[in-house]
């Protein structure tokens, strides 16, 4: 039914154009009449902001309020007009339509608003913390080019809605601080970062690392986790297999080479895996067990990678094999 009702939309919004006085009027004014008739349809109280906003609902909050330079925590669920999930951070949503996965993040994200649309930035630059909106975000405010603004994919406008919970305003202080709530609960014996954003001890000592020369290969085992203990990667099949996400190949579940280096920027240039990892091992001798913590400049930075978003720290469990493969 809900596509009847769209199609019928679109053609209604379509007839009004071709009948319009201006026979030269631009496609940007022709999908306007479209999305206006789609809010008139299901939405009549919206309140149209003057960029071309309309918001659906809004509780104010009593928190601090976003700078168009700030860095933001926010719960949020996007989907396009009909009713589809474009994105979001509840895991309740990815089981309800059979999308979880038990390598997901489902955690509140961090967004920067420097990086941000402009649909995006006037919703929260509006907003408090412990405040929420829920707001059409028309397709030329995502800085998509315009489509059928109904329609499901790029070029459609969206609907947000936004809890926002914390302003950042530094992010890398904000990483270092939840990482240090974590390891002052987790584990304790790390008394400090061994260098900024980096926690690194070691569980227990096998062979003198001095054992190890220079452009030898170790081999090792780990395991990856976020910090609310997913566990999103391992090449142990064991482990795999025990927290759900074993690929379905048990040969692909065999120690992992490493190839040190006596100077650490031959071993950062050398080896393939992020920063913090790499840091880990080149501390690490044969037998050697260790936990490693790092921010997410030395990880997948803002960016993210995978199922690993944007601005997240994580945690390696990592055990350096007795003898090469």
């Amino acid at each position: 039914m809900k596509a009847i009702h769209y199609t019928l939309i679109i053609t209604a919004a379509l007839l009004a154009a071709s009948c319009a006085e201006e026979i030269d009027e631009s496609a940007e004014s022709v999908q306007e009449r479209i999305l206006k008739a789609y809010v008139e349809k299901y939405y009549p109280d919206a309140d149209r902001s003057e960029s071309g906003l309309y918001y659906i609902e809004q509780t104010p909050g009593t928190g601090r309020t976003p700078q168009e330079s700030s860095y933001v925590l926010v719960e949020y669920t996007i989907t396009y007009l009909d009713g589809s999930y474009n994105s979001y951070t509840s895991d309740s949503i990815a089981k309800q339509i059979g999308s979880y996965s038990y390598s997901g993040y489902y955690d509140p994200r961090i967004w920067s608003l420097e990086n941000s649309t402009p649909g995006v930035v006037e919703l929260l630059t509006g907003m408090q913390e412990g405040g929420y909106v829920k707001a059409i975000v028309p397709a030329t405010l995502l800085d998509e080019e315009s489509g059928l603004e109904i329609t499901e994919g790029d070029g459609s406008s969206k609907i947000y809605e936004i809890h926002l919970l914390e302003v950042i305003d530094n992010v890398d202080r904000y990483e270092i601080r939840v990482i240090e709530d974590y390891v002052m609960t987790k584990i304790p014996d790390i008394r400090d970062s061994t260098e900024y954003g980096l926690y690194f001890h070691k569980i227990r000592e096998g062979a003198s690392i001095d054992t190890v020369k220079d452009e030898d290969h170790t081999y090792y085992r780990y395991i990856g986790r976020f910090l609310n203990g997913t566990v999103f990667d391992t090449n142990i099949e064991d482990t795999a297999r025990k927290y759900r996400i074993f690929n379905g190949d048990a040969d692909s579940y065999t120690s992992s080479s490493f190839q040190y280096f006596t100077d650490e920027d031959e071993v950062l240039e050398n080896n393939s895996l992020v920063q913090g990892f790499t840091k880990a091992l080149w501390r690490m001798g044969r037998g050697d067990q260790a936990v490693v913590v790092f921010y997410s400049k030395l990880g997948y930075g803002e960016d993210g990678k995978g199922s690993i978003p944007g601005y997240v720290p994580l945690r390696f469990d990592i055990w350096v094999d007795e003898d090469d493969e």
